[in-house]
């Protein structure tokens, strides 16, 4: 068998030629993927550093982080964490019901303490505060309430409760007027609060139109009928006064011992249009 040298050194060359080729593919490859990997490397690198600086480079301050988790907390349950959450219903059970002020006060402490921009929490601090005759403090939150919530009603109308509470009668007029401009125009038994507020400001014009309001909204208001006949009886008008006792009696609103122990409408029970409805 006669073998040609020269085809077999050519094949030879183009197989080193060949395996050349691989391998300087092979390390540009691997060149390649070592750059991508410090490319991605140092991206990620940058990221960390830009995140923790913050925008223009700048530390986000540590009272900004807890805000903005703060911020993220209260998105839970309407507003609040569930462990604020259930503080604060305990709180407001215990209020309404009138079992502990203290304890109402003590949980929306806690509330507060967590959720300091909490509005519904403060303002029914500030509701607990007056009851318990801590009128100073009840304006302090009421008045941080309406900075929270400038358009809230509700917070107007205690600032004005409180200021009173103090002798402030400017300032609680003054509250009282913001309270009429944001009330929410369906709830009565805000506008028998506003109707009580105006009577004890002097204010008798305002005050009987917001006790009308206040009885159009709800004609079941037991609060609704008794302050609007408090304001008729102030107005030294007893038959009107009467009238709308009378007709909460008759709606089964009012009851008929409640007006015996109320110690302004009381002196109504012998009035000819109540004195069979009260007997």
């Amino acid at each position: 068998m006669i073998f040609d040298i020269n085809a077999t050194d050519g094949a030879g060359q183009d197989h080193e030629v060949e395996k050349s080729t691989r391998d300087a593919v092979r390390n540009d490859d691997e060149d390649r993927t070592m750059s991508s990997r410090n490319v991605t490397w140092a991206g990620l690198l940058m990221l960390v550093i830009l995140w923790g600086a913050g925008p223009a480079g700048a530390q986000v301050p540590s009272s900004e982080r807890t805000d903005r988790r703060q911020e993220r907390l209260t998105r839970v349950q309407g507003g609040r964490p569930p462990a604020m959450d259930r503080q604060f219903h305990r709180a407001r059970a215990a209020w309404r019901t009138g079992s502990s002020l203290l304890e109402a006060k003590a949980r929306l402490d806690r509330v507060l303490r967590a959720l300091p921009k909490d509005t519904e929490a403060r303002k029914l601090r500030a509701r607990v505060l007056l009851k318990m005759g801590r009128s100073a403090e009840a304006l302090s939150d009421a008045e941080r309430a309406t900075e929270l919530a400038p358009n809230d009603g509700e917070a107007h109308l205690l600032r004005a409760e409180a200021a009173r509470e103090q002798s402030r009668f400017e300032p609680a007029r003054r509250a009282l007027d913001a309270a009429a401009d944001h009330l929410p125009a369906e709830d009565a038994a805000l506008h028998a609060r506003l109707s009580w507020n105006a009577l004890l400001l002097g204010r008798l014009d305002q005050a009987e139109a917001f006790g009308r309001v206040a009885l159009q909204l709800d004609s079941t208001s037991a609060p609704a009928y008794r302050q609007l006949a408090r304001v008729f009886l102030e107005r030294e008008r007893p038959g009107e006064a009467a009238a709308v006792l009378a007709r909460g009696l008759r709606a089964k609103a009012l009851r008929p011992r409640a007006l015996r122990e109320d110690e302004h409408l009381r002196r109504l029970t012998d009035h000819p249009r109540l004195r069979e409805l009260v007997e």
